[in-house]
């Protein structure tokens, strides 16, 4: 997750407890995980724009030949693969996101884009 414009002084703590994120392709839910606490503080450099990486990797994993196969073909002909990814962030709210994986690295198109609703 990026930001930007965030005030020097800033900081926010959020996540753990009950705070559950899915993970979903094409609204079937491929992964669903416990969301770690974790803080943001906001950066006293000049024009600086902060980035909060949230990696989610899975240590056992396995999809449907026919999920991959989806995965594959979605690629290949569109050149982008789109996934959402919502739950609740203990502390902050409903968090929604659109995550893409591209098949171009060049493509002009975010990585994510994420909405919150408190």
């Amino acid at each position: 997750m990026d930001f930007d414009r965030t005030p020097p002084t800033y900081w926010c703590c959020s996540g753990g407890g009950n705070s559950l994120l899915r993970i979903s392709y094409h609204d079937m839910i491929l992964a669903w995980a416990q969301l770690p606490y974790f803080c943001v503080y906001g950066d006293r450099s000049i024009g600086h724009v902060g980035t909060l990486e949230v990696e989610a990797k899975a240590d056992a994993s396995m999809l449907r030949e026919e999920v991959r196969n989806l995965l594959w073909s979605e690629i290949q002909v569109v050149g982008k693969v789109e996934f959402d990814v919502d739950g609740e962030v203990a502390g902050l709210g409903y968090l929604r996101c659109k995550f893409f994986i591209l098949k171009d690295k060049a493509a002009h198109v975010p990585k994510s884009l994420c909405i919150l609703r408190q």
